[in-house]
């Protein structure tokens, strides 16, 4: 067993890059013993520009990936769950320059790297506000080998972390902030991720908020992005859920070419009993 796999497990559970901190269902439910749900997103991603820095060094070298997302998660106790994430990459490509700077396809297709968790949670009931604190370890597993071509969306890699957050809600308004950090195996870049989520709730069964993501890699990698999310509880059986984010700032290693300045599309629907 390698050394950082013996660290990881020693750590319970960890966490993914590619996988949002959002926990199943739709950061909502279930908040009950015994309660266990599933949920499908559909996520668009493309970015425009291939950058060396925060400076774009090809305009116009896309890379473009659609994904299903299948998550489930169920409750033991209402402090006490635990979570999966599964992604199918559907297609993905992206551009990079050949020996005489012209474009060549890279593409990707298949399984990607589970996630799974433990998010244990604090819940308070104050005057006209509750809410939670959340510690949620994560473990990400790879599920296939690097592979020989030139392109794989995820890692290929074994992660560990640890996920901090609190959140709370009132009858009209609502508050999550949460920040974590990742460790990899193999020569990937440690990560620290933040989020801030404020959101009004419009109607008895429905949210929309502005969500913002920072995440920073030790390799001199930063991104921010944001962008606003609709949430919508169809019956207490359904919910869904879209968002779009835009990268405000993309600003990637100096030591290596990589994409950046995109957008980020979820569209999802969550069932939980």
């Amino acid at each position: 067993m390698k050394p950082f796999f013996r660290a990881a497990a020693g750590l319970v559970l960890a966490a993914a890059v590619n996988a949002p901190a959002d926990q199943p269902i739709m950061n909502m439910m279930p908040r009950w013993d015994g309660g266990y749900g599933v949920q499908f997103f559909y996520e668009y991603l493309q970015r425009d520009d291939l950058l060396m820095g925060d400076d774009v060094a090809f305009s116009g070298f896309r890379e473009e990936v659609h994904q299903l997302h299948i998550e489930g998660v169920y409750t033991w106790d209402r402090s006490i769950r635990a979570t999966f994430k599964l992604p199918l990459v559907l297609d993905a490509w992206r551009e990079v320059p050949g020996p005489n700077n012209e474009k060549l396809q890279q593409s990707d297709e298949g399984i990607g790297d589970l996630t799974l968790a433990l998010p244990l949670k604090k819940y308070f009931n104050l005057d006209n506000r509750s809410g939670s604190w959340t510690l949620a370890p994560q473990l990400r597993v790879p599920l296939d080998q690097q592979g020989e071509d030139d392109y794989d969306f995820w890692d290929r890699v074994w992660g560990g972390g640890v996920n901090l957050g609190y959140e709370f809600e009132t009858q009209r308004f609502a508050f999550a902030t949460s920040g974590a950090y990742w460790i990899f195996e193999s020569a990937e870049p440690n990560e620290l991720h933040y989020s801030l989520d404020l959101g009004w709730r419009f109607r008895e069964n429905a949210d929309l908020l502005w969500e913002t993501d920072l995440h920073w890699e030790d390799d001199g990698t930063f991104f921010a992005s944001g962008g606003p999310a609709l949430y919508w509880r169809i019956t207490d059986l359904i919910h869904s859920r879209i968002s779009w984010k835009h990268d405000f700032h993309s600003e990637v290693g100096e030591l290596e070419l990589d994409h950046g300045n995109g957008t980020r599309l979820r569209v999802g629907i969550g069932f939980v009993f």
